[in-house]
């Protein structure tokens, strides 16, 4: 057996949340997190159990990173149940091929460019690392919410603007 085929074939089980979840290299993971009240999804690629998770974030999103980080680090010490993502196998690249992506883009930060909530976030990093194309199936939605629904993109900004005026008040009161 090849040396790619066997990274391809270990599996990692892990528990969560009671469930035994079988978890694989190359594997998009997924876990529910809230930014700026809105509830939403961390993004990442399980790079091996002993690599833990590339992902894109940080202690900010004004500072965000592509990194590297414990799966334990990534579900806030298992607290957050972790989801895999599953496509035909015809719509994403062979697992060993996103993790290479992953790790690419992890030895170089600065290869994926600054974060942005709308073009640039963890999700686009996890699917093109995955898939080939950087896309965000939240953002889409998100964009489809405001367009239906005015007072629901009346909400998104006011709590966004008050969550970036809180982090601004607070990064200048930390410089002091």
């Amino acid at each position: 057996m090849e040396e790619d085929e066997l990274k391809q074939t270990q599996a990692h089980k892990i528990q969560c949340h009671g469930k035994q979840l079988t978890l694989r290299r190359g594997d998009q993971l997924v876990v529910e997190t809230e930014v700026a009240g809105i509830n939403c999804y961390h993004h990442g690629i399980f790079l091996g159990h002993e690599k833990g998770v590339a992902d894109f974030g940080g202690i900010n999103k004004h500072h965000a990173t592509v990194r590297t980080v414990k799966l334990s680090n990534f579900t806030n010490k298992h607290k957050k149940r972790i989801v895999r993502i599953n496509y035909p196998n015809n719509d994403c690249l062979p697992p060993e091929i996103a993790a290479m992506n992953a790790e690419m883009v992890v030895t170089d930060p600065h290869r994926w460019g600054p974060y942005d909530a709308l073009t640039n976030n963890c999700e686009h990093f996890a699917v093109r690392c995955k898939t080939g194309v950087a896309v965000s199936s939240q953002v889409l939605e998100k964009l489809r919410e405001c367009l239906l629904n005015p007072v629901q993109a009346a909400r998104y900004f006011i709590t966004a603007s008050v969550k970036s005026g809180c982090d601004s008040i607070s990064s200048l009161l930390k410089k002091k």
